[in-house]
């Protein structure tokens, strides 16, 4: 019965989709304020049902119905709880069930925010007026995505169907996806990719509307975006920290094609994030940041499309169906070439003459705009290559790390060059003697100090080492120049959103050099060594004695494990101290039901780096094949990833207050007006 009451939730919410982007939009034609306002309502209606149908599946899972298909491929008895909320979005159905609720929920914020009142100083009535109808725009936008994804899943991807005969237990989820890791990744991958549509839904809503009423979509538009780059960030983050210590191999990035799937909407949504700034504050690249609007959004659907079609293949692929995969590819159609149609049609009246001068913000922005764009393609090009030339009859090719590290790592080093410039150059031209002696001190310190530290790892100089440590200075210590000159041509430190702003900027900029220098030293100074080891067998690796003391059988809730435990010392190399570290104890698991076998990595870390030992396959009763490796500052990457959110996070909390604060000096305002007319009528 769940199941059904389930099924018809979702149903229902498709009903509350097709209602909320028909009805509105009729509203919008015939210039009806009732009918436009119908919008609001049907969101929140569409999230109310779509959010129960899939609190009532995971319920379903929690109970153990093997009735449901979905459930009985993707579940077991003996399946812990917590990973059976993982389940809930672990195969095909369930993610496509997620993806639709995290897209209904998106929506209702946005009815939520702007419900029926003009934003940030708009409270003239035809303001006001024109502010409801392009709310209403965006909605009918994100009513009909809701509408065409119901749609998909009810008829090619419903979690809700029965499965006769009822089994008496289910296959169980891969044991690649039981990890608490992946309660949280593909969540927040999702809430990325997803809540890119908003931006294509403000794009669109601007492209219908007259550029005349030069209402401030840009500056609406930004919180939600940066609330996506958030989210996707820290998926993107936790997948790759997810790969590292589950799949065993060590590594954190594969140049796989579902890792650039979720990296190519990263880059252009960061560059969407800086062309909003322009188009804000200085009314300028206006058509450009709709065109990333929409090219963003695409390519978080094409990143849908490939992690779910199977027509790449990848190591991170759990839960495909080429067939499905045309419907996807469908919808990637439809939204991509429309929304291109509309701008040829509409996005003339966006272009305007603006003038800058070669050293100016604006320059810095559109110069590391259009090497994100180069980098995407990059990316795509590589990605979709060894399809296209299968597809021409060419043969087979592969295009793998060779390729994406020599054309990404120049154009990332050039990115951070950039990204040093612009906090310090003025809006619109600054002069060269102005801009020498903004950059002559950072610049100079960034050399000496990133040679000094490459030397002290390598006793030459590694190039592309020296260059990551100077370009990772250069960000940081721009960035935080910036934030003291903006203090100080305000007299003094004051805590408001413009400060809370450059903050987060810098926090955000730091994010990215304190990873672009984990990413460099664990890929350029990892150690690593093969060895067949058994009880009583020991090795040294660098400053690190390893000794095999013992094998341990565990049982797990639904799995058997070998485990080794490897006593591990520091030895001093000046005096031959030994130093104690502790235990690492490496897994070998195999999954009964799924009959798989796995390998549970073990992993020691400290500040400087980690110790990472694989536990590989058996050689005779006692030894087994063993991987030791050592990363170092390895972690650099997750911290850095870490600030980054804490800088978007940040962004979007100044203009959360930006918006509380509006509204309270509008009251006061209004408040103020009534007094005074009060007073007047006396």
């Amino acid at each position: 019965m769940i199941p059904e009451v389930g099924h018809y939730a979702l149903i229902l919410g498709c009903v509350f989709a097709v209602l909320g982007g028909t009805i509105p939009l009729y509203g919008l034609i015939k210039k009806d304020p009732y009918l436009i306002r119908y919008a609001w309502p049907l969101s929140y209606g569409a999230f109310f049902a779509i959010s129960s149908s899939i609190v009532l599946l995971g319920y379903s899972f929690a109970v153990d119905d093997f009735s449901v298909a979905y459930i009985a491929h993707h579940s077991n008895s003996q399946l812990p709880q917590v990973f059976k909320i993982a389940a809930v979005w672990g195969g095909h159905e369930g993610s496509f069930l997620f993806w639709l609720f995290s897209l209904a929920g998106w929506s209702a914020a946005v009815a939520f925010v702007y419900q029926y009142k003009a934003p940030s100083g708009v409270n003239q009535p035809e303001k006001q007026v024109q502010h409801e109808a392009f709310i209403g725009r965006v909605l009918v936008v994100l009513s009909l995505l809701i509408a065409a994804f119901s749609l998909f899943t009810l008829f090619t991807s419903n979690p809700f169907l029965r499965l006769l005969p009822i089994p008496m237990e289910g296959r169980d989820l891969n044991p690649m996806l039981q990890d608490v890791g992946l309660i949280f990744h593909p969540p927040m991958l999702y809430l990325g990719y997803v809540g890119f549509a908003v931006s294509f839904a403000f794009a669109i809503a601007a492209l219908t509307t007259s550029a005349s009423s030069e209402l401030p979509w840009a500056g609406w538009s930004r919180p939600w975006a940066l609330a996506a780059w958030v989210f996707l960030t820290g998926g993107i983050s936790l997948g790759s920290w997810w790969a590292y210590y589950e799949l065993g191999w060590g590594g954190w990035w594969f140049w796989d094609p579902v890792e650039n799937a979720s990296l190519m909407p990263w880059l252009t949504g960061t560059a969407l994030l800086h062309s909003l700034i322009m188009t804000e504050r200085r009314n300028a690249l206006t058509s450009w940041t709709l065109l990333l609007s929409i090219f963003t959004f695409s390519l978080s659907l094409l990143g849908t499309f490939i992690v779910r079609s199977g027509v790449l293949t990848s190591v991170h692929a759990f839960a495909v169906d080429p067939t499905r995969g045309v419907a996807l590819l469908s919808i990637l159609g439809v939204v991509l070439l429309s929304s291109l149609a509309l701008f040829a049609l509409r996005g003339g009246q966006y272009i305007k003459p603006v003038r800058f001068g070669f050293l100016s913000r604006e320059a810095a922005f559109l110069a590391g705009n259009s090497l994100f764009a180069v980098a995407t393609l990059t990316i795509l090009l590589g990605t979709f290559y060894p399809m296209i030339f299968q597809a021409f009859g060419l043969g087979n090719i592969s295009v793998g790390a060779p390729y994406f590290n020599s054309l990404f790592v120049p154009l990332s080093f050039v990115v951070f060059a950039v990204m040093g410039l612009a906090p310090l150059i003025k809006w619109k031209n600054a002069t060269s003697d102005n801009f020498i002696m903004r950059i002559i001190a950072p610049l100079s310190a960034s050399v000496v100090i990133g040679v000094a530290l490459s030397v002290m790892f390598e006793r030459g100089i590694n190039l592309v080492v020296c260059v990551a440590f100077i370009m990772a200075l250069w960000v940081t210590l721009t960035s935080l120049q910036a934030l003291y000159f903006d203090q100080k041509s305000r007299k003094h430190w004051k805590f408001d959103s413009q400060c809370c702003r450059q903050l987060a900027m810098v926090t955000a900029h730091i994010g990215v050099a304190v990873a672009l220098v984990g990413a460099t030293l664990v890929s350029y100074y990892v150690e690593e060594t093969n060895n067949r080891m058994g009880p009583g067998s020991q090795l040294i690796l660098g400053d690190y004695q390893f000794e095999y003391q013992e094998t341990e059988l565990l049982i797990g809730p639904n799995y058997t494990a070998e485990q080794a435990n490897i006593a591990v010392t520091r030895i001093n190399g000046v005096d031959n101290d030994v130093e104690r570290i502790g235990f690492i104890k490496p897994q070998r698991r195999h999954y009964t039901v799924r009959t798989m076998n796995m390998s549970e990595p073990g992993i020691h870390w400290f500040w400087k780096g980690d110790i990472y030992i694989t536990l590989g396959d058996k050689i005779n009763k006692t030894d087994y094949a063993v991987r030791i490796q050592y990363k170092p500052y390895v972690r650099w990457l997750w911290i850095g990833s870490l600030l980054m959110m804490l800088g978007g996070a940040m962004a979007v909390l100044a203009r959360i207050r930006i918006m509380v604060m509006t509204k309270k000096l509008q009251r006061l305002s209004q408040e103020a007006k009534l007094t005074s007319t009060i007073i007047m009528w006396k």
